[in-house]
């Protein structure tokens, strides 16, 4: 968490997370860049006031970005927080600039306010969290509402006791030792599972067992689907955070497979880490 990397477009919930991120930089000695998009497509460019800015998309780009730029300096000076963040302005669509904007400053998190999406939005569209969830190289913490670093003293991690994702799981450990937190390892049993409570339990002790895992327990909850299990479970964990991967499926997949992650991300009132499984196993 040395280089956090916050899409900002100046609402409440991207100052929350803009406030989470540096309280995550300070105790982790790292930096936080605040990045504002600009997405300049047409619907955009006949909404503005054709006598408000110079002709031309590059000039009304520079007029924003010099706009954004005095509006996130007043952000800056409400804050009142030791570490002071970054400010970049670019122009695209946000998932896009996103990833991109992580390779160049070498981003090694991100950290997302979302308000989630519902019914025919989230399966046609979906938020741009979801999107730049499924497509970042790097973990991803989505955030709800105002949230300290200090209130998170649990961390769910629903787990299919899977023994080839080592690198998943040291970032797992990680997260549990930054956050001195309590490790809640969880297998949802749905209606097609024919495992046994008591073997599925054993089978999580030993799965511990092989990953060294220290400072946790294991559940085994029954639910309709893996979301719903992982939901209800987590409304009954105070101070938690639900630690997921994610496969980074797109296009005809994703529609078809969806993602457990993206939609715990958006029915859940917890903060969410998630990275994709594609790039730690």
């Amino acid at each position: 968490m040395k280089k956090i990397l916050v899409p900002f477009d100046f609402s409440a919930l991207s100052v929350s997370a803009l406030r989470f991120a540096l309280d995550l930089a300070e105790a982790a000695q790292g930096e936080v860049t605040a990045l504002h998009v600009v997405n300049m497509t047409p619907a955009h460019l006949e909404s503005l006031d054709p006598n408000g800015y110079p002709i031309g998309s590059a000039s009304i780009l520079s007029e924003l970005g010099r706009q954004a730029t005095l509006d996130f300096a007043r952000v800056r000076g409400e804050l009142k927080t030791q570490l002071e963040p970054g400010f970049r302005v670019e122009q695209g669509l946000l998932h896009q600039i996103v990833i991109k904007t992580v390779h160049e400053t070498q981003a090694d998190l991100i950290v997302m306010g979302t308000n989630g999406s519902n019914g025919i939005t989230e399966l046609m569209l979906g938020s741009n969290t979801e999107k730049v969830v499924r497509m970042a190289p790097i973990p991803v913490i989505s955030i709800h509402k105002d949230q300290k670093i200090n209130q998170i003293r649990n961390i769910i991690f629903p787990t299919t006791i899977d023994l080839d994702q080592h690198r998943f799981i040291w970032q797992i450990r990680a997260l549990q030792i930054f956050f001195k937190a309590q490790l809640h390892l969880l297998y949802v049993k749905t209606p097609d599972c024919r495992e046994t409570d008591k073997a599925l339990t054993a089978m999580l002790d030993q799965w511990a067992a092989y990953y060294d895992l220290k400072d946790f327990t294991v559940h085994v909850t029954h639910a309709a689907s893996e979301e719903k299990g992982v939901l209800r479970f987590a409304s009954r964990i105070p101070d938690s955070m639900v630690a997921m991967a994610t496969h980074g499926y797109t296009g005809l997949t994703h529609l078809m497979l969806g993602s457990i992650a993206e939609n715990v991300i958006n029915h859940t009132h917890e903060p969410v880490w998630t990275c994709r499984l594609s790039e730690h196993i």
